[in-house]
């Protein structure tokens, strides 16, 4: 009859061997161990209970760990909730960082999971791929099961950990994983089991699993990491490291290779790394140290895709720096929109793409690169050999969608967000909204231009350098019109297309006054005279008077610009062109605006908002409806005024028009210092100073200032007044405008009045009063009268 015992330690023939839990079966004087035969004389000496061991298999955790707190806590939050724990996803691109973060939260985790933490890397990316069959029978060893009782088979070894694991509360790491495949066997079968997972992949088919993406870190932070590693140039200063940062796009092992490379540089490190990091071709063969590289991490994403893919991620650094869509793949590829849009489902599933924080009124996603993938997918793109034929393609798709936004843009239409459709065979571009077509694409077609440039296609060139300037325009982004108008300027030179170059002049002369560059903006003017010389006086000659007429109305050249506008007046009545008459309209009444004659101001600027309805321009309409607010405050009537406002702001918030939503809150800011409240006039100059500020528009900063000059004076702050003029007045003084400089002197003389400076009050009046004067505005006649004796404002 045998017997069975479990013994700790088993004595045989007087020799002491460990056998730890071995199994003995005693069959009278013989007995079979694990291993061996042994004869008699076998005594147990110490029998317990089978306890499994705590397995603690996590990596160590990271010490150049930084940031992260937001994705820490969401994890741990996941990770205890009520009711069974998901499998959480840590995805994003290679060297994001996912491992550290995985790491830190697993030990996190682990106090209040006592059975012990699992850690395994499957290879996926990068590595020699771990069979699921092996991972489970590592983590069964690890979990006390003796290596001669794990099963053989597959099956038996995820049914065995599945049993093991019921009850398990436990911490399991999964490193590296490519595919769902690879994690489903290792999740534990009990509910209290932490499981956590970083891939490349998103793993959108791992059931029961919460994916959190893991982005590049904030400038911050990657200064800080920056310092950690490059211990031994810690004096670096903060710019370099920003610099370096910003090239490194906030990628983690980007940014632990440049710290690593600047320990080794014996002299102003940070800034040889910035100036090294800068240039883009060479930016991926300098974050390369020891086996730690960049440029390997991402081959071995991009060696997951098949060729159509691998393709695919090359052709799409063709964009540029911008955003892109399945149709720039389709154009790309030459492929149909559906398929183009299933690859970058994969490139995004793989975090080779990721999705764009921006719409282009589109029904599509927009997607764009990281910065160094990018740099990556130029690279192999370059290593092809030279090919222009995609180029082409998507240049020829882009001038086809820009010219139709072009024309929706164009000053005689509406200029609001509106639909727009654009044949690509095979398929067909629906925009939406074609403003927000061009918040998103602008920097896309800026690079189609300067490549068209360097191909020397002109006609290209002149087609796509024109559309977008009413758009570069109002959103006050200057310096890309500037280059739009040099490059298209040069190639309708090249071409002789004089029609052409004439259209162009007259939209960056508006570019130009928007910034009150007056005199540079009556020279394009003028030089786009200068093409329709000895040719009977048309649109475009008419269009460009009045466009004179606004640069000498803001310089202050109030009757020059009277006659100007009335001049293209007669032409464009002449010409039937109701929306060209508006604009001419509109050019009269502000300049009685400007001369304070009230009452001849509102019949025009109402006359031109009207014209402007007719013409079907709400957005112009609401433009001109702006003047009439201010005039009906000149009037003295600012309730009528704001109701005025009030009615016209949603157009320009509709259209994304920050510039005119600030230029409306300003005159509002007015009306409601007029009413007595400053409070209110105060809090929508906050508004409006900040947009005037990211916009670079000196002008309205300027007289945003001088109205909160007034705002403060009328509060009683004096002191803040008269900070805010002096504000106003250096703006004013540096556009060389006049109008701006007598309204601080005024504004000057009643603040100097009120505190009791009776002199320096009258000084600063006398001096307004003679500016005034000069202008022909009926505000001297005012001041005549304050500087009366015993007269108060």
């Amino acid at each position: 009859m045998a017997s069975h015992v479990t013994a700790d330690t088993v004595v045989v023939g007087g020799d002491h061997r460990s056998d730890t839990r071995a199994e003995l079966t005693v069959h009278g004087d013989l007995t079979v161990t694990g291993g061996y035969v042994a004869g008699r004389d076998i005594h147990i000496v110490e029998s317990s209970p089978m306890t499994p061991p705590s397995p603690r298999l996590l990596p160590r955790d990271a010490t150049d760990f930084v940031n992260r707190a937001d994705e820490l806590a969401e994890a741990a939050r996941l990770a205890d909730a009520e009711g069974p724990t998901p499998v959480i996803v840590f995805t994003g691109s290679a060297g994001v960082g996912k491992t550290a973060l995985a790491v830190r939260l697993c030990h996190s985790l682990a106090g209040s999971r006592p059975d012990g933490a699992l850690f395994t890397d499957l290879g996926g990316f990068g590595g020699r791929e771990r069979r699921t069959s092996d991972v489970l029978a590592e983590f069964l060893l690890a979990l006390g099961l003796p290596a001669q009782r794990i099963p053989a088979g597959f099956d038996d070894r995820r049914n065995q950990f599945r049993t093991m694991t019921a009850d398990a509360r436990l911490v399991v790491l999964i490193d590296n994983a490519s595919e769902e495949t690879q994690v489903r066997d290792l999740v534990p079968s009990g509910p209290s089991a932490a499981v956590v997972v970083t891939s490349r992949s998103r793993l959108a088919g791992l059931s029961g699993a919460r994916v959190l993406d893991v982005g590049g870190l904030p400038e911050g932070a990657a200064t800080r990491l920056l310092r950690i590693v490059a211990y031994q140039v810690s004096d670096a200063p903060p710019e370099a490291l920003a610099q370096i940062a910003a090239h490194c796009a906030g990628l983690p092992l980007a940014l632990v290779i440049a710290g690593a490379r600047m320990n080794v540089l014996t002299h102003s490190a940070g800034e040889r790394m910035a100036e090294m990091l800068g240039d883009e071709r060479r930016r991926l063969n300098w974050l390369s140290a020891g086996d730690l590289a960049v440029r390997t991490s991402f081959r071995t994403s991009y060696r997951h895709l098949p060729d159509e893919e691998q393709q695919a991620f090359r052709l799409l650094s063709r964009v540029g720096e911008g955003c892109f869509a399945a149709w720039h793949l389709a154009r790309l590829a030459e492929v149909d929109i559906d398929r183009a849009d299933s690859i970058l489902t994969r490139l995004h599933d793989l975090n080779l793409v990721r999705t764009a924080s921006v719409s282009d009124g589109c029904d599509h996603i927009l997607y764009e690169f990281h910065d160094l993938i990018r740099d990556f997918a130029d690279e192999l793109y370059d290593g092809e050999g030279p090919s222009n034929a995609p180029d082409r393609r998507l240049l020829r798709a882009y001038r086809l969608v820009t010219e139709a936004v072009g024309r929706a843009l164009a000053p005689r239409s509406d200029g609001g967000a509106g639909g727009v459709a654009v044949d690509l065979a095979p398929g067909r571009l629906l925009i939406h909204d074609h403003l927000a077509w061009c918040a998103a694409e602008h920097a896309n077609v800026l690079v189609m231009v300067r490549r068209a440039s360097e191909a020397g296609d002109w006609e290209d060139v002149v087609a796509l350098g024109s559309a977008l300037m009413p758009f570069f325009q109002t959103r006050c982004m200057w310096a890309t019109a500037e280059e739009c108008y040099a490059l298209a300027g040069s190639a309708a030179d090249h071409a002789g297309d004089t029609a052409a170059k004439a259209e162009l002049l007259l939209a960056v002369a508006g570019v130009r006054r928007s910034q009150a560059r007056w005199a540079e903006a009556v020279e394009a003017l003028e030089e786009c005279l200068a093409l329709h010389d000895g040719l009977p006086p048309g649109k475009e000659v008419a269009y460009a008077l009045g466009g004179i007429g606004v640069a000498l109305r803001n310089e202050g050249s109030w009757e020059s610009a009277w006659r100007c506008f009335q001049e293209s007046r007669q032409i464009l009545d002449a010409e039937h062109d109701p929306w060209g008459t508006a604009f001419a309209v509109r050019g009269l009444g502000t300049v009685r605006q400007g001369q304070e004659r009230w009452d001849e101001a509102h019949q025009f600027l109402s006359e031109a908002a009207e014209l402007f309805r007719s013409a079907g321009d709400s957005g112009r309409e609401a433009m001109a409806l702006v003047r009439v607010g201010a005039v009906l405050r000149g009037l003295g009537r600012p309730d009528e005024a704001l109701a005025v406002l009030g009615r016209v702001a949603p157009v320009f918030a509709d259209r994304q028009n920050s510039s005119w939503m600030a230029i409306t809150a300003v005159h509002q800011s007015a009306c409601w210092s007029d009413l007595g409240d400053q409070a209110r006039a105060d809090a929508l100059l906050d508004l409006a100073e900040p947009v005037f500020a990211d916009l670079g528009d000196e002008r309205w900063q300027a007289i945003a200032h001088l109205h909160r000059g007034v705002s403060r004076r009328k509060a009683g702050s004096h002191a803040e007044a008269g900070t805010c003029l002096d504000l106003a007045a250096e703006g004013f003084d540096a556009l060389g405008d006049r109008p701006g400089i007598a309204g601080v002197l005024y504004e000057r003389g009643l603040l100097l009045r009120e505190t009791g400076d009776e002199h320096g009050a009258v000084t600063a009046l006398e001096a307004a009063q003679t500016a005034f004067q000069a202008l022909g505005s009926r505000r001297a006649e005012r001041i005549a009268r304050l500087l009366m004796p015993d007269q108060a404002p």
